[in-house]
């Protein structure tokens, strides 16, 4: 288990920035959801847009995941 926590600003910044592949960062799987969706559906361009607005919140809530269940491990490790 990856014991670093993930930044928010970090995660924020490479999905405003590359869309569903700077979802990778916070989701690797919901990131690879969001890039087949945006190939699929790119001829009509709404497609793509969305996936790029939903990895903003996919990697923001993969990011809070990974750092909550960090801090369960840390919490229950202590007692």
């Amino acid at each position: 288990m990856n014991l670093v926590k993930k930044s928010q600003t970090t995660s924020l910044f490479l999905t405003i920035l590359l869309g569903p592949l700077g979802a990778f960062y916070g989701s690797p799987i919901g990131a690879l959801i969001l890039c087949v969706i945006a190939i699929v559906t790119a001829p009509t361009i709404v497609g793509p847009v969305i996936c790029w607005i939903l990895a903003i919140f996919v990697s923001d809530s993969g990011v809070n995941k990974h750092n909550k269940s960090i801090d369960i491990f840390l919490s229950n490790k202590k007692d």
